[in-house]
């Protein structure tokens, strides 16, 4: 294929741009990157591209890109209707994603994808723990990859072999691709469905149909674990081997991560190592003693009768109901709340809102769809909304440490919505979170 020329589109910020970028230039493809972000908000991913030969479309896309392209590979939050896309399959195109490379290239089939709407991350890694400690030798490795940051697919093509095992988390954007090749892995695992992205589906419906994709296309041979809340959504739908999971399955207590969702996770967990025949007694050890993974209800500083949670990927009310639910019987709760819109239900949010002691928002289009109704419910807890972050985490840890002088509080950044009005992503909002804290601490020793 040398020669041939790639499209990719999306570099973002993530990694798999970058990685994608680097496989196909070391093949030999002639390699174009597009992408709607200017080349000032991608510099750090442009940087690692430097010494290699690429061509570039930053700020906008050009439909000449598309056309002149023998192949385009996809980023995962592209949209398969945007119009150049469209165009390109009309024109009888070839349009991928990553997975579906991967799926196509990977030498080993030990391939064991987790997806879910919360959960999927913190069960993957859970899963690669347990296999890690337990199938790993000289003879074999588990890698970790997917929809985690700086993990990409593509960069493990040439690196693993026919006999190693791959955890890879999947985001529905990531399933979407596998569709179209009727792929599925031979191990899935399902933690959750809530709505969510339907600032990019027209309807849970859609967002579903992608889901499920993780086990549309298994084999009577393949085996698939689903949280047992799913059991209705899945019946008659699927060949594989089906396992239903319930936090009361994980035998055990987890000593560093609280709240029944967890505990749904290990159970996930606990049911594979079931199926790999693995030493249960081992599998429970490494489950009960795993910790929090970065920005999911991550604790980041505890000291006396303060803790403060980074939950930053919480980017969905369910996601900050759950937070809630983690820690509303532990002490009060101050939490830093709002962002932009995805157009999810909220009445539950506000609804739970009332177990609160101090609610400051952050400005953005999610925030201006409950602020009425906050300011109705719960006018005396309020502060904010506030378009700088440093002022509303100051606030926050004004608050915290005055209540905590008497009583426990947690000040729990969970923001029920995406970052992209004030941030790069999630990611940059929860390192940027956990800097004002660090420096607010700092401060307030000298």
């Amino acid at each position: 294929m040398k020669n041939k020329k790639v499209l990719i589109v999306g570099l973002g910020l993530q990694g798999g741009g970058v990685a994608l970028a680097k496989f196909f230039n070391q093949q030999g493809w002639r390699v174009t990157i597009t992408d709607l972000k200017k080349a000032s908000f991608l510099q750090e991913s442009l940087n690692q591209l430097k010494n290699f030969s690429i061509n570039y479309t930053l700020g906008k896309h050009d439909l000449n890109d598309f056309l002149m392209a023998d192949l385009i590979v996809k980023g995962p939050s592209v949209p398969w209707h945007l119009k150049e896309i469209q165009i390109s399959l009309r024109r009888g195109k070839r349009v991928v994603t990553e997975p579906t490379l991967f799926f196509k290239y990977s030498p080993t089939k030990n391939i064991i994808g987790v997806t879910g709407t919360r959960g999927k991350t913190t069960t993957a890694m859970m899963i690669y723990k347990v296999l890690k400690n337990q199938l790993e030798d000289k003879k074999r490795k588990v890698y970790l990859a997917g929809n985690i940051p700086h993990r990409p697919m593509i960069a493990l093509i040439g690196k693993i072999r026919k006999e190693d095992f791959v955890v890879l988390e999947l985001s529905s954007w990531s399933l979407s691709g596998l569709r179209q090749e009727k792929l599925s892995p031979h191990y899935a695992v399902f933690t959750s469905f809530y709505p969510d992205h339907l600032n990019y589906y027209a309807d849970i419906s859609a967002y579903w149909r992608d889901k499920e994709v993780i086990f549309s296309f298994q084999k009577p041979t393949d085996y698939l674990i689903i949280n047992q809340r799913l059991a209705v959504r899945v019946k008659g739908k699927t060949q594989a081997r089906t396992i239903f999971f319930q936090k009361k399955d994980f035998p055990g207590r987890l000593k560093f991560l609280s709240g029944d969702h967890n505990q749904e996770n290990a159970a996930a967990a606990y049911q594979l190592a079931k199926v790999f025949s693995l030493n249960l007694e081992k599998a429970l050890k490494t489950l009960q003693n795993f910790r929090q993974v970065p920005f999911r209800e991550e604790t980041i500083f505890s000291k006396g009768n303060l803790t403060i949670i980074n939950d930053t990927t919480s980017t969905t009310p369910i996601a900050t109901i759950k937070a809630i639910d983690t820690f509303e019987n532990k002490g009060k709760i101050i939490l830093i709340l709002g962002g932009k819109t995805k157009n999810l239900p909220t009445d539950r949010l506000v609804r739970e809102l009332a177990k609160t002691e101090r609610i400051i928002l952050l400005a953005g289009s999610f925030t201006d769809h409950i602020l009425y109704e906050l300011k109705k419910k719960f006018a005396d807890k309020l502060d904010g909304p506030y378009s700088n972050f440093s002022q509303a985490v100051k606030k926050a840890y004004f608050w915290a440490k005055k209540i905590s002088i008497h009583e426990s509080v947690y000040l729990i950044f969970s923001p029920a919505a995406t970052s992209f009005s004030m941030f790069k992503n999630e990611f940059d909002r929860g390192d940027k979170f956990n800097q004002l804290v660090r420096k607010i601490i700092n401060d307030q020793k000298n």
